[in-house]
């Protein structure tokens, strides 16, 4: 991948990198700006935290930088199929748990956890 910039996509977000860094949101936007409803912020959330964790997984391995690494998590997540059953469990967990913070917290770890893309 030396000298060749890339673009992949992970929901609605995507990740690009040429050899000038990582673009910054400006000043003015907001995060919640770019996503309709919380919950489908936490949803994006929850899918970066699964590919980021992928991602370290494979660079801790050996064998592939960390643009070769999320390359190959984004695809692995992308292939998987796991977006709907996070969007379901992410759903319910609003529905039971609606403003208790702690719980829903807690429930987003738990969906993390169970949808780890390293097992």
């Amino acid at each position: 991948m030396t000298g060749m910039p890339w673009t992949c996509m992970l929901s609605s977000l995507a990740v690009v990198d040429g050899y000038s860094g990582m673009s910054t949101l400006p000043g003015s936007a907001t995060l919640l700006g770019k996503f309709p409803t919380v919950q489908s912020m936490v949803g994006h959330g929850v899918a970066c935290l699964l590919v980021f964790e992928h991602s370290y997984s494979l660079i801790q391995q050996g064998g592939h930088d960390w643009k070769e690494a999320l390359v190959l998590s984004v695809n692995k997540y992308n292939a998987s199929h796991i977006q709907t059953t996070i969007a379901k469990a992410i759903k319910a967990a609003f529905q039971h748990h609606g403003k208790n913070m702690a719980e829903l917290c807690d429930e987003m770890l738990n969906i993390i956890a169970g949808n780890k893309m390293c097992k």
